[in-house]
């Protein structure tokens, strides 16, 4: 999960301009991508606060190194995850943008056309790619 997650600071959230949204931290956008639940508090309470439809990993155990379940949450709806492991839920998560058909989040579109196109080879060449994607994997393949 920390190679994924440092794909957010390789390909950090565009900057943003007249027409685009508030600029993101790197921070923020990793927020984006997994959550931090303790499993002694209600899971109910994490999901009031979030505002936004796009869909997030909820990571809940005893603390972050201890993970017991992973969670995939969309609008506010908990899907459990079959998997056990970070990466696992992170596949789901991918997933689900495809399942729902849900646009990826406007911070995280470079890291998750990477993953699209370098990983899971999905539109490769058909999809738009910012340059820094594209050089990204031809470092990666080179």
């Amino acid at each position: 999960m920390a190679a994924l997650l440092l794909l957010v600071y390789l390909l950090p959230p565009p900057p943003s301009g007249k027409k685009r949204a508030v600029k993101m931290t790197v921070r923020e956008a990793l927020s984006h991508i997994v959550r931090f639940h303790k499993s002694c508090r209600n899971l109910q309470e994490t999901t009031s606060s979030v505002h936004g439809k796009q869909p997030y990993i909820l990571a809940v155990g005893t603390s972050r190194r201890i993970i017991n379940d992973y969670y995939i949450v969309v609008d506010s709806h908990f899907i459990p995850c079959k998997a056990k492991s970070s990466i696992s839920a992170f596949d789901e998560l991918f997933k689900a943008h495809y399942v729902f058909g849900i646009c990826y989040d406007q911070a995280l579109h470079n890291m998750y056309t990477f993953v699209q196109t370098t990983i899971y080879n999905i539109d490769v060449g058909l999809c738009h790619e910012s340059p820094r994607v594209k050089d990204l994997r031809a470092k990666l393949f080179n």
